[in-house]
């Protein structure tokens, strides 16, 4: 909206508006705004009851109000009362569809979340999320988690949304199929059989960076050999490392790259290798999948 303002006069005139053009002076939309207006292309979006704007914020130049005036389509997040920050933004990508209008009621009841967009497959999904920018991403299941995994590859790509947290919509069988997850770049996981509030709680955890594994995967089966290499494995604490190589262990266990946690920590991709391979020594891991299931055994990774 616009407010139009006139130049007041001066002297025995004070009271007329001088010549000239006017002032005008344009108040922004606020971002909760801009977060939940964002055009969605899946009609599944009326489930969740909220509506598009029809007239774009700032089309017409009349008097700004002093606060944003409520939005009329009745979204639980828009009914939330002055909100500090914008909400998570949320895209779905589930090949069922009910399933997917019954996520998306859920998580649209929550003040703090904004389903911003929904697809049935994950490459149907590659530019709608470029365009929405989502913060986190609920991926259904697929055939199996090899086809799951490449699709969270696909999602986090540079032409995708690589700033975005991906959860799958399955259970971790496995601390090994946990530390897979997390080194193809997800999040970690949930089912949807878990309650309403943990599910809106995963969300969040993941929307703020932290992993999230529910309900905590059961240990691999190791080797005799593997046990006892685990059971006098040193304790973070105890293994001598720097706090970069802490800093570098932990990243590797949230599932980034050399790449992604030189950026994370403004660090050169060959000093990221430096610090990981000292890391490594130091506790003992052979490889980088175990120094992953290191982090996450251990705590470091959240």
């Amino acid at each position: 909206m616009g407010a139009l303002t006139g130049l007041p006069g001066h002297g025995t005139d004070r009271a007329r508006p001088q010549p000239g053009p006017p002032v005008i002076r344009r108040t922004a939309a606020p971002a909760t705004v801009r977060a939940l207006h964002t055009e969605i292309d899946n009609p599944l979006d009326l489930v969740a009851g909220h509506h598009l704007l029809r007239e774009p914020w700032g089309a017409a130049a009349t008097p700004a109000p002093t606060a944003p005036a409520p939005c009329p389509c009745d979204h639980p997040v828009c009914r939330t009362a002055a909100p500090q920050s914008d909400p998570v933004r949320v895209f779905l990508v589930l090949r069922q569809r009910v399933a997917g209008a019954g996520l998306r009621s859920l998580l649209a009841a929550v003040p703090d979340f904004a389903v911003v967009g929904s697809a049935t497959e994950p490459d149907g999904a590659l530019g709608a999320v470029r365009r929405v920018r989502p913060d986190v991403i609920l991926l259904g299941t697929g055939p199996d988690l090899g086809t799951d995994l490449s699709a969270v590859t696909r999602l986090r790509a540079p032409g995708a949304a690589p700033g975005a947290r991906v959860l799958l919509l399955r259970r971790a069988e496995s601390t090994a199929e946990a530390a897979r997850m997390l080194l193809a770049g997800a999040g970690g996981c949930f089912p949807l059989d878990l309650d309403e509030d943990q599910i809106a709680g995963a969300v969040a955890l993941a929307a703020a960076g932290g992993t999230v594994f529910l309900p905590a995967p059961p240990p691999a089966r190791l080797p005799a050999a593997g046990l006892d290499r685990e059971a006098t494995e040193p304790q973070p604490q105890q293994a001598g490392l720097t706090d970069r190589e802490r800093q570098v262990l932990t990243q590797l266990g949230r599932g980034l790259s050399n790449a992604e946690i030189g950026r994370e920590l403004a660090l050169a991709e060959a000093t990221v290798k430096k610090h990981l391979t000292q890391a490594m020594r130091k506790t003992g891991q052979p490889d980088r999948l175990r120094a992953a299931l290191y982090a996450v055994r251990h705590g470091l990774a959240g």
